[in-house]
Parts: C-alpha cells; structure tokens; sequence
C-alpha cells in the first residue's frame, strides 16, 4: 500500500484516473472489515463496502489494491491506479 508521500504523488499526476467511468482511489479498514472509496463519472465520490450496491452492480470483494463488482453481464475488476 503506498505512503502518504506516494498517495500524493500519484493524486496529482495528470491522467491517472479515467475521469469518464468508475474509479477506484482508496481502500481501507482492516482485512475483515474493508471499505473502498470509488469516483463516480460525475465526480461524485462515495464509500462502499461488501455486499452493498454500486451503479446498479453488487460489490462483492474488496483487497489491498482492487474492488470487485458482479452484475448481470460478468464480474468486474477495479483496480488503483498504478504509482
């Protein structure tokens, strides 16, 4: 997981997060208890955790670096941006 120095280093890089579509930013909390935070394309930032519902989409895992969604159309994987 990257420090504080990292975090903001990548946080001001142009172009890390794909501005038109679901980011992942963060992770958080522990290994039992994990939380995400995720940008929406509207710029709109919100806090999920396992089992609740994102975009129409069921967050299903959540690790160290990436949030995983299920819908009707397959599984999809949100990774953090590489620092």
């Amino acid at each position: 997981m990257p420090n504080t120095t990292q975090a903001a280093a990548v946080a001001t890089e142009k172009n890390k997060l794909p501005l038109r579509d679901l980011a992942l930013i963060g992770v958080f909390g522990t290994s039992n208890d994990r939380r995400a935070l995720v940008r929406h394309a509207s710029g709109r930032i919100e806090r999920v955790r396992p089992g609740e519902r994102l975009n129409g989409r069921q967050v299903i895992a959540i690790d160290g670096n990436a949030l995983l969604l299920r819908s009707g159309r397959g599984t999809r994987r949100l990774e953090m941006p590489a620092g």
